[in-house]
């Protein structure tokens, strides 16, 4: 191997998501030789229809052509907080509005973006990696399934929560459940009389007199259309959901036992028509018709963690596989993508002296992570077990209740 020289480096990367090509396109482009080694066959499906991260990361992936100049999204300004005033309240009180600046994105658009600048020769599906380990100072194996075992100058574990590569890497680290799970569906715009309480905004309502909270706003629709009419509402409902109830809650409507989320269509009809009228008593009007209307919801647990190293040897975690902080602080493609960028950076730097780069690199990489994690879980507190009652509170409360309640770290925010 040549991990101590200026050329290129062999580099293998597990799991071929969003963290997982976002480190190919910068490495390959940095000169390394890359191998990605994806489990799943075909096109990545079912991990989300709508996310958010702030404008200026998506300028920036735009800015390092990890993006296409046209790829679509949804710029938005505004964010209010909204509590229902009664059983026929319509739209709710708006308590206040947040200014952000986030863009909303559709998943697979996203997916789809960044796989079509991943080579396909380079890009193997079907294969599970069921060992990993150092051969010797300098190179790292992946075991593969058919018995094959692959050697490099790194490797990165880009393979999600549920990281093979963590708990190998960090062992006494354990992925921590909060408590609750996401509850999510999509809505054909079609399906919608009245589009105007969305059009320019991104909800955020807090139940009435439960625990939890709901995020509704349009992503782009089928095949990437932004045009009016062609869109999907993306709706995302915390639901407190106890450690003893939770495996319970995660049987299929076929009856097999899930080990983190129910697919879409896989939640059990009475399950989803449950929380359906749980929604219709604690939301207005308007946005419980819209979680009614929507078919084959799904759903995660919500888990964080924040492991103590980010490398052994020339093993090291990206993505989720680090760091994994609650959905609603957007922070998931900008946590990934930045992972990829600064490790390609760290190497260049470096020489691609891997010890080196790892070293520097894992140093920014814990301390960011670190910050995320303690931001969802202000979030987590402010949004989840102590929301206040925005039916009752006026601007100023609100946004004096915001700005105790949540600090975005320097390096992170949506905020505008």
């Amino acid at each position: 191997m040549n991990s101590e020289k200026s050329s290129g480096l062999k580099i293998g990367i597990v799991g071929g998501a969003i963290a997982g090509c976002s480190a190919e396109i910068e490495l390959t482009r940095a000169g390394h030789d890359v191998t990605v080694f994806e489990r799943t066959r075909g096109e990545l499906k079912g991990r989300g229809a709508g996310i958010g991260t702030p404008i200026s990361m998506y300028k920036a992936l735009v800015e390092r052509d990890l993006l296409d100049d046209d790829f679509p999204y949804f710029a938005l300004a505004d964010m209010p907080f909204i509590g229902r005033t009664s059983a026929d309240d319509r739209l709710g009180h708006t308590a206040w509005v947040l200014p952000i600046s986030l863009a909303l994105l559709n998943w697979g658009d996203l997916y789809r973006n960044l796989r079509k600048r991943v080579p396909d020769e380079i890009y193997h599906q079907g294969i599970n990696i069921v060992g990993a380990g150092m051969y010797d100072a300098n190179t790292a194996e992946l075991q593969l399934d058919d018995g094959n075992v692959q050697g490099f100058d790194l490797v990165i574990f880009a393979d999600g929560y549920q990281s093979f590569g963590r708990r190998m890497l960090c062992p006494d680290a354990d992925i921590q459940y909060r408590g609750y799970v996401l509850w999510r569906g999509v809505l054909d715009e079609k399906e919608l009389e009245d589009t105007s309480p969305l059009e320019t905004n991104i909800p955020r309502l807090t139940y009435k007199g439960l625990p939890g909270h709901l995020v509704l706003y349009f992503v782009p629709g089928h095949d990437g259309s932004v045009t009016k009419g062609e869109r999907l509402v993306n709706w995302a409902a915390y639901i407190p959901v106890t450690a003893e109830e939770l495996p319970g809650f995660l049987i299929d409507r076929d009856g097999r036992q899930r080990p983190g989320s129910i697919p879409p269509g896989g939640m059990r009809l009475e399950e989803e028509n449950r929380l359906k009228a749980l929604m219709g008593d604690h939301l207005p009007t308007y946005y419980a018709d819209i979680i009614n209307a929507s078919q084959g919801t799904f759903a995660q647990a919500i888990y964080t963690i924040n492991p103590p190293a980010y490398y052994k040897g020339r093993m090291c975690l990206m993505g989720d596989a680090g760091a994994l902080a609650q959905p609603f602080t957007g922070s998931g493609v900008f946590k990934g993508v930045h992972n990829a960028i600064d490790l390609a950076t760290a190497l260049q730097e470096a020489d691609n002296n891997v010890g080196l780069a790892l070293r520097q690199w894992e140093a920014e990489q814990i301390k960011t992570g670190h910050h995320l994690v303690v931001l969802g879980e202000q979030m987590e507190q402010a949004f989840i077990w102590n929301p206040i009652d925005f039916s009752q509170m006026d601007e100023k409360s609100t946004a004096a209740w915001w700005n105790e309640a949540v600090t975005f770290p320097e390096e992170f925010s949506y905020a505008a």
